[in-house]
């Protein structure tokens, strides 16, 4: 009897995961599988005991079901994303060439693909349900429900997953025919997750909770989540916790929604395989050539900022080098949402100096998104300055001088429009504000480029771009700003504005001059 094609891709599939996670350590797959038996046989419990008070008293409130629907939707939404993400950023079509050069349908690749890659969505299926089927023991849950709540889960995930395969495939066809495509996806790769990042500040600020408490609210909520399958599990979910041990006090809701939630699974597996086969192809990457226009008022601009000349030139090349990539655009866009996310959702319209705090721990991410990856474009091209008069001087300095041109100003454009929206900031506190703000940022520029030149990484999937992240992420804002804040504060009693001003801009600034001195000259050395 013939083996299925569907089955020989999912078998190659699966052995090219696990072969990655045995490259790690041999013995990481039966790790895994241990530690998921003990997290579901004791860690889930035991987290669950402590909670239980809480959920008791959660699970009859007039929010519980929304809270589930809105719960459960991140999740089916992260399941969804994830794969069309890891797509997105790799476009990675030579092992899928093979099969579909074979007389292989492509559904039959594609339902391998997501049966080869589900070992790995299963250790995230089982965390999430072995925690929920440990809050729910202690109810008395009988076997019955215990099950259906276990099928829930699964056939939920399974169902965003497949989703998420199906999407991923076609946006892999459309957007992979072209350099200018790729450049699109891996752009969509990273502002798609910002929805989801909005609904937690949400539940995180309170917001969103009041909103469901509220019975004028709660029921268009709900409505709008009850047309997702995930809401129906998640009232699957409420009724047996509300019911434990009598599934017939909601055996009619039972039957609709886990009969509804099998069906939908049935159905998105029949229309992805339909979908695949109409739109699932790869086609040879072709190349469009661009045509160099005029440059415009801002390239102008930005000529006249660098002095004009050839230095002018060398900084108009670089804004257009670095603006003609839409990944690098879309992180610009990502932090700017983000803050803005921030502001709506943590921030209270009174408070002026959480409109200063916040941003600190976000902006250094800005600037090293900007002139962080100065050297990833390889050795090669740092080269071709090396090899001219003072070429290592003026592409640092032209970086420099592009990172300020780009940051600065998104810098002072958001945190003017925060403080203005405060009915406490007056015009000229909230100059004070934008300014400290703009000179602290600016010393991040000058830090990270430096460190980034200190510390080259010529991938962004190396571990010295990791590292110089990492650094980025927590000690400008913990080292240069929070620990600052927290000891001066309480050992001199000094306000926020003047630990800014006395202690963390000028602090800033020398550790930024001395990162970018040693990294000029570590590039003016590399071989």
């Amino acid at each position: 009897m013939p083996v299925p094609k569907w089955l020989v891709v999912a078998r190659n599939e699966y052995r090219i995961t696990t072969s990655k996670i045995r490259k790690i350590r041999p013995y990481f797959p039966i790790l895994i599988i241990g530690l998921l038996a003990v997290y579901v046989a004791f860690i889930a419990p035991a987290v669950a005991s402590l909670l239980i008070d809480d959920f008791l008293a959660f699970i009859i409130t007039f929010a519980a079901v929304p809270m589930v629907q809105i719960f459960l939707f991140m999740i089916f939404f992260y399941f969804i994303i994830l794969p069309i993400t890891q797509t997105l950023k790799e476009m990675e079509t030579g092992q899928l060439e093979i099969f579909l050069a074979a007389p292989i349908k492509p559904s039959d690749v594609l339902l391998g693909e997501f049966l080869g890659h589900m070992p790995l969505y299963a250790i995230a299926i089982t965390v999430i349900t072995g925690f929920f089927t440990a809050v729910l023991t202690p109810l008395g849950l009988d076997m019955v429900q215990t099950a259906i709540i276990i099928i829930v889960f699964v056939v939920t995930f399974l169902s965003a997953y497949w989703i998420g395969v199906v999407i991923a495939a076609i946006l892999r066809t459309r957007l992979g025919k072209t350099a200018r495509g790729k450049d699109i996806g891996r752009a969509l790769a990273l502002v798609i997750a910002l929805p989801m990042i909005a609904i937690m500040y949400a539940i995180m600020g309170g917001g969103l909770t009041e909103a469901l408490v509220d019975p004028g609210t709660s029921g268009a909520v709900r409505a709008i989540l009850g047309l997702l399958p995930s809401s129906w599990g998640a009232e699957v979910f409420v009724g047996f916790a509300s019911n434990p041990g009598n599934i017939g006090a909601v055996g009619f809701e039972t039957v609709t929604r886990f009969g509804g939630l099998v069906a939908f699974f049935v159905a998105v597996l029949w229309l992805g395989a339909k979908a695949a086969n109409r739109a699932y192809s790869l086609e040879p990457t072709t190349f469009i050539a661009s045509r160099a226009k005029p440059d415009g008022a801002f390239y102008k601009t930005v000529k006249y900022l660098g002095g004009g000349g050839s230095f002018g030139t060398l900084l108009v090349s670089i804004f257009k080098d670095y603006s003609r990539r839409l990944e690098n655009l879309s992180k610009i866009f990502y932090m700017v949402g983000l803050l803005a996310i921030i502001n709506i959702f943590l921030i209270g319209p009174d408070d002026a100096e959480g409109a200063l705090l916040m941003p600190q721990f976000i902006l250094p991410l800005l600037a090293a998104f900007v002139v962080g990856e100065v050297t990833l474009r390889g050795k090669e091209a740092l080269f071709i300055y090396k090899k001219t008069p003072s070429g290592v001087g003026r592409l640092v300095k032209a970086r420099l001088l592009h990172g300020w041109l780009v940051v600065v100003p998104i810098t002072a454009a958001i945190i003017t429009v925060s403080t203005i929206l405060s009915p406490q900031t007056t015009f000229i506190s909230s100059l004070t504000i934008t300014g400290l703000a703009t000179l602290f940022v600016a010393a991040n520029v000058a830090f990270v480029l430096g460190l980034s030149l200190l510390n080259p990484a010529f991938s962004d999937k190396s571990g010295n771009y990791v590292i110089n992240m990492m650094i980025t992420m927590f000690a400008i804002p913990n080292g240069l700003f929070l620990i600052p804040l927290i000891v001066l504060g309480r050992v001199f009693d000094l306000g926020l504005y003047d630990i800014l001003l006395y202690v963390t801009v000028p602090l800033s600034w020398l550790v930024g001059i001395v990162f970018l001195y040693l990294g000029k000259r570590k590039l003016g050395r590399i071989e």
